[in-house]
């Protein structure tokens, strides 16, 4: 979804309606959050899949939360232009600040939702920063332990290990002297 989705689908429906197609995304966050919480993340698996669903969440909340924010914005700026085009008509002085004030007023729930989006995006980038480094925890343990490794193969601890594991060859090199020569004429 680009900014112009999100654009479209709160023109046509409403903001409260994009919030509510969000929810089952809002869950994820949360439920990452517990296990975060509860040391729950351990195996591998899990943590590549809450990767996966953070990174996700995280992209679709930012993009709908800045997307929120230029609506905002251009609202506000919008309802500022026809009030001071309204007070010249009628031959009157604006007054700035009531005018700042009602422009803000006219976008609160566009700020109330974004502040929404925007916490859970941030929730979910502080996952995945958390996320990657367990991850990379766990795989510095696996090189230490040469199991399973996955990484830098450079460590001393790698290279010794795959030496031990090099299957053993035959360490006498074929030589063809040693070989009887059988022929036609024996």
């Amino acid at each position: 979804m680009v900014s112009k989705d999100v654009r479209d689908y709160i023109l046509n429906n409403s903001v409260e309606k994009l919030y509510k197609t969000c929810e089952s995304r809002f869950a994820k966050v949360d439920y990452w959050s517990e296990q975060f919480v509860n040391s729950g993340l351990l195996d591998e698996y899990e943590l590549s899949k809450a990767l996966d669903e953070l990174t996700g969440c995280y992209i679709r909340f930012h993009i709908i939360a800045e997307t929120l924010d230029a609506m905002k914005t251009n609202l506000e700026l919008d309802y500022k232009v026809k009030a001071f085009k309204e007070a010249e008509a009628k031959d009157k002085k604006p007054t700035i600040s009531q005018i700042e004030e009602e422009s803000r007023q006219s976008t609160k729930e566009f700020r109330t939702y974004r502040a929404d989006f925007l916490s859970y995006a941030e929730a979910a980038e502080k996952g995945i920063i958390s996320t990657q480094a367990r991850l990379k925890r766990q795989t510095v343990q696996k090189a230490a332990l040469g199991v399973d490794f996955t990484g830098d193969m450079s460590q001393p601890a790698v290279v010794k290990k795959q030496e031990e594991q090099k299957p053993k060859e035959n360490l006498i090199p074929p030589t063809y002297d040693r070989v009887k020569d059988v022929g036609w004429n024996n």
